[in-house]
């Protein structure tokens, strides 16, 4: 049977996100959960990751303890988030509208899917940031293409202060998804200095760095200028994954003005056109992407154009617009979706 929701809905959030002031009043944040004695003793002991599953599990429950008193639920795509999306499956009395964001899932084995497919059962939409997730993840995981929706992510540059400039290096960076190794092969022969910034430098191991290329670890901030004091930005993106990832370094380049090279064609050309805003390489193509790259440093003028045409595209992908699109789709959700008691 349908429930005949409270106008207007209220909407039940774990995460703290910038909202218009007709969205905010209708949001309640639940609290994070502390640490407890024994997560403390976890990561003293070198068990962070237990100790951080441990706290999602409570954060789901929490939530799970609240939600029926609201008509949506909205979660990141998290263990906490489909923990919470399993308790509805299987306890729920009345099951609110419950949408997802930040779905960065990678597949998994047998059990890993089952465990997905059950819990993706009691979500009623998956927000993804890349319009080919829709049918990886449909695929990988056995459920309709329709409970996952694409939404463009936003960039951040908004909040931060930094200094736009071209001090004539290549930039990229970056701790998840990269693959550095085809950047080296990339860019090892031409006579341009690069740097690369990145905090994990498990994702280098085994790998000969170029003589051009400096290799920094640094805080966000650090990172952010860089970026803006670069020539351009490559972004060897690994095209192999279910998830298609680094978005937001994507549109925060794009928005400081600066040419992105992307080698995931599928996965960037929601936010790239090849060609004009940026350009797409196929993945694992060394010498197209060194081309791309050495045509761009031969021809500066090009290369401005694309980069202020890359800030033209990007610059309407707010975070206050990112969220607004997500919230506004929960809300048509509750005269589509059938919620019972």
């Amino acid at each position: 049977m349908h429930v005949n929701m409270q106008d207007p809905a209220r909407i039940l959030s774990c995460e703290r996100v910038a909202l218009s002031p007709e969205l905010a009043v209708r949001t309640e944040i639940l609290p994070a959960v502390s640490d407890t004695w024994w997560e403390r003793g976890l990561q003293t002991v070198g068990l962070g990751g237990l100790a951080l599953r441990s706290r999602s599990l409570r954060g789901a429950w929490a939530l799970f303890r609240q939600a029926s008193r609201f008509a949506i639920v909205v979660t990141l795509g998290d263990l906490e988030g489909l923990a919470f999306a399993c308790l509805q499956r299987l306890w729920a009395r009345r099951r609110p509208v419950h949408v997802m964001y930040d779905c960065l899932w990678y597949g998994g084995g047998w059990l890993r899917r089952a465990w997905m497919r059950f819990c993706l059962g009691a979500v009623d939409r998956c927000i993804v940031w890349a319009s080919v997730e829709r049918q990886r993840y449909a695929q990988a995981y056995g459920v309709s293409p329709e409970k996952f929706l694409y939404v463009p992510h936003h960039h951040t540059v908004k909040r931060y202060t930094f200094e736009v400039g071209d001090e004539g290096y290549i930039f990229t960076g970056g701790n998840a998804d990269r693959d550095y190794g085809l950047f080296f092969s990339a860019v090892a022969d031409l006579s341009v200095p690069c740097v690369l910034a990145t905090n994990r430098p498990q994702l280098l191991a085994g790998l000969a760095v170029p003589s051009n290329v400096r290799v920094v670890s640094v805080s966000p901030a650090e990172f952010r200028q860089l970026m803006a004091r670069a020539k351009l930005v490559v972004m060897p993106m690994r095209a192999t994954l279910l998830h298609a990832g680094g978005q937001q370094t994507i549109l925060n380049a794009m928005v400081m003005g600066k040419p992105v090279v992307l080698t995931d064609p599928e996965g960037g050309s929601d936010y790239i056109e090849n060609g004009r805003s940026g350009v797409l390489v196929p993945y694992g193509d060394v010498r197209a992407l060194r081309e791309a790259v050495q045509y761009l440093m031969d021809h500066p003028e090009e290369a401005q154009a694309m980069g202020d045409r890359a800030k033209l595209a990007a610059a309407p992908l707010t975070t206050e617009r990112c969220n607004t699109v997500i919230w506004n789709h929960t809300l048509s959700l509750i005269r589509e979706v059938q919620v019972y008691t």
